[in-house]
C-alpha cells in the first residue's frame, strides 16, 4: 500500500510539473502594440509663432469653468443650468455609480466569505428501499415488538409499532430534521488573478469618470456655441430687416423713376429680385432663430419656456485666449478623452493578467461548522454539532482551448486599446494645430471686416452729405447703405466664426480639466 501511494504521489508530481512547463510555454504573450508620442514639435511651433499674438495669453490653462472667461452672466446660467439638468450628463454620471458598484463587488472577493443559515426538513424513508423498517418487507430480519425500543420522532414519541428504517436502533420512516451552520469559504489568491481583476474594475471606474469629464466638456461646449450663433442670428435678423426696408425704398424709387421715364423696365425688375431675396434671407433668418432656440432649451432640459436675452455681442470686448507655454508637454493630461482611454488601456492590461491566471491553479478552503439534530430541544447540544473542513485545488489539464482564446481575446482587447489610444493622440494634435490657426485666421478676417465696416459707414455718411446739398441722388445714398448693411453682415458673421473658433480650442485643449490619472495601484 505504501508503495502504491508513493508511486501515485510520484506521478501527480510528473503530470503538474510537465502541465506548468507546457502552460508556461503557451500562455506567452504575443507581442503588443505600442502608444504614440505626442507629436510636440509640431505643437511647439505652433505655440511659438502665437508669442506675439496679442489675442493669446500664454501665462495659465483655462479655468475648469472655462466659461467664465466670455463674462457673460447669461451663459454662465445657461451652462450651469444644462450640467444639473441635461439627461446625457446624468446618464454619465450613472455610468460612473455603476462601474464603482461593480468594483465594490469584484472586492469582495479577496475577503473570505461567512454565511448563516438554517433549515428544517421533514422526511420520510422508503420502506421497501435499502433501510427498510423493522418488520416489514424483509423476513430476515426479526419483528420487533418492544416499544421501548422504538426511538422518539421529533413531534413526541412513536407508537408501540411505529416503523423504523434499518430495525428498531434505525431511523424513523417519518422524521424532522433541523440544522443550522456557519460556512465559510475562502480563495486564495496567489496568483493575484482577484486583485487584478479588482484593479481593472478600478480602471474602468476611472475610465467613466473622465468619460462624465468629457460629456461635461461636450455639453458645455455645445451650449455656449448654440448660444453664441444664436446671439449671431439675433444681430442678423435686425440687419436683414434694415437690408429690406433699404430694398423697400430702393425699388419705389426706382418704380418712380420708371414712371418718369428716368429709369427702364430692366431696372424696376432688378430692384423687385432684389427686394425678393431680401424678404427671403429675413425668413431664413427667423426660421434659423427658431430651430437654435429649440436647441439651446433642449440642451438645458427645462419647460421650452426659458427666456434668452438679446445681448450686444458686436460690443462685447473679446477675451483673450489662454494658451500656455507648458502646452505640449500636458496636453494629453488635460484632455479626458484621452485619460479617459489610458484608464481602459490600464484596464486591459489587468485583463490580460488575469486571463493568463487562469492557467495556473486555484486554491481554496471551505468549512462548515453547525448543529444538527431530530430533536429541536437537543438541536444546541455538544454531540449534536458537526463540522466539515474542506481544502481544495483546481488545475485546468485541458479545455479545449478556452483559457489560450481568451488570453488571445484579451491581447486583442489591450491592442484595439492602444490603437484607439493613438487616434486620439492624432486627433487631439490636430485640433490643436487647426484650433490655432482657425482663431489667428478668424481673428484676422474680422480685423479686415470691421476695418471695411469703417470704410463703408465714412461712405454713406459722405453720401447722405452730398445728398443733403443736392450733389448727390437718393439712389446713390440708397445703394450706399445697402453696401454699408452688407459689410455689417460681414462682420457679425467674422464675429461670429471668431467665437466658434475659441469655443472649437476650448474643447481641443480639454477645457481646463485636469488629469489625475497615475499608472499603477
Amino acid at each position: 500500500m505504501k508503495i502504491r501511494l508513493n508511486t501515485v504521489l510520484a506521478f501527480s508530481k510528473l503530470t503538474i510539473l510537465t502541465f506548468l512547463i507546457v502552460t508556461v510555454t503557451s500562455c506567452q504573450s504575443t507581442s503588443r502594440s505600442t502608444p504614440i508620442d505626442l507629436p510636440v514639435s509640431a505643437i511647439e511651433i505652433a505655440i511659438q509663432d502665437t508669442s506675439e499674438d496679442p489675442i493669446f495669453d500664454p501665462n495659465d490653462w483655462l479655468p475648469i469653468n472655462w466659461w467664465i472667461i466670455f463674462n457673460d452672466p447669461q451663459l454662465t446660467s445657461f451652462i450651469e443650468t444644462a450640467i444639473i439638468k441635461n439627461p446625457t450628463l446624468q446618464i454619465a454620471q450613472a455610468n460612473i455609480l455603476k462601474s464603482k458598484y461593480a468594483a465594490d463587488s469584484v472586492r469582495a472577493s479577496l475577503y473570505p466569505s461567512l454565511y448563516w443559515g438554517g433549515d428544517i426538513s421533514r422526511q420520510k424513508l422508503s420502506e421497501t428501499g435499502l433501510a427498510f423498517p423493522n418488520g416489514t418487507g424483509n423476513p430476515s430480519k426479526p419483528s420487533s415488538s418492544s416499544a421501548s425500543s422504538i426511538l422518539p420522532t421529533s413531534s413526541g414519541p412513536a407508537p408501540a409499532n411505529a416503523p423504523f428504517a434499518g430495525g428498531s436502533a434505525g431511523i424513523p420512516v417519518y422524521f424532522t430534521q433541523y440544522e443550522t451552520e456557519l460556512a465559510f469559504t475562502y480563495d486564495f489568491d496567489i496568483w493575484k488573478k482577484n486583485r487584478n481583476t479588482l484593479k481593472a474594475a478600478i480602471g474602468e471606474l476611472n475610465a467613466r469618470i473622465a468619460d462624465e469629464a468629457f460629456t461635461r466638456l461636450q455639453l458645455s461646449i455645445s451650449v455656449a456655441k448654440v448660444y453664441f450663433q444664436l446671439q449671431i442670428y439675433y444681430k442678423l435678423l435686425k440687419n436683414a430687416q434694415d437690408l429690406v426696408k433699404n430694398q423697400s425704398q430702393y425699388n419705389d424709387l426706382t418704380l418712380k423713376r420708371v414712371e418718369n421715364s428716368l429709369d427702364n423696365v430692366i431696372g424696376a425688375n432688378i430692384a423687385k429680385t432684389n427686394l425678393t431675396t431680401s424678404k427671403q434671407s429675413l425668413l431664413q433668418i427667423q426660421a434659423d432663430i427658431a430651430i437654435s432656440e429649440y436647441h439651446l432649451k433642449s440642451l438645458l432640459a427645462g419647460n421650452f419656456d426659458e427666456e434668452i436675452q438679446n445681448i450686444e455681442i458686436t460690443e462685447q470686448p473679446l477675451p483673450k485666449f489662454p494658451l500656455p507655454a507648458d502646452l505640449p508637454l500636458n496636453l494629453i493630461a488635460h484632455r479626458p478623452d484621452i485619460t479617459a482611454q489610458l484608464w481602459i488601456i490600464n484596464s486591459a492590461g489587468r485583463q490580460i493578467d488575469v486571463a493568463q491566471a487562469g492557467f495556473y491553479p486555484d486554491f481554496n478552503l471551505s468549512a462548515l461548522v453547525g448543529f444538527q439534530s431530530l430533536h429541536l430541544l437537543e438541536l444546541f447540544q455538544g454531540r449534536s454539532t458537526y463540522f466539515n473542513v474542506d481544502p481544495a485545488f483546481s488545475l485546468p489539464i485541458f479545455d479545449g482551448g478556452r483559457l489560450i482564446a481568451n488570453l488571445r481575446n484579451r491581447e486583442i482587447d489591450y491592442d484595439l486599446a492602444i490603437y484607439q489610444y493613438n487616434n486620439l493622440v492624432l486627433n487631439a494634435t490636430r485640433e490643436v494645430l487647426e484650433g490655432i490657426a482657425v482663431l489667428r485666421n478668424s481673428d484676422q478676417q474680422l480685423n479686415e471686416f470691421t476695418e471695411n465696416l469703417n470704410y463703408q459707414e465714412e461712405n454713406f455718411r459722405i453720401a447722405n452729405l452730398l445728398m443733403t446739398h443736392n450733389l448727390n441722388s437718393g439712389i446713390d445714398s440708397l445703394v450706399s447703405e445697402e453696401t454699408v448693411i452688407i459689410a455689417r453682415n460681414q462682420e457679425i458673421v467674422a464675429l461670429g466664426n471668431r467665437y466658434q473658433a475659441m469655443l472649437s480650442l476650448i474643447k481641443a485643449l480639454g477645457g481646463g480639466y485636469d488629469s489625475c490619472y497615475e499608472e499603477g495601484f
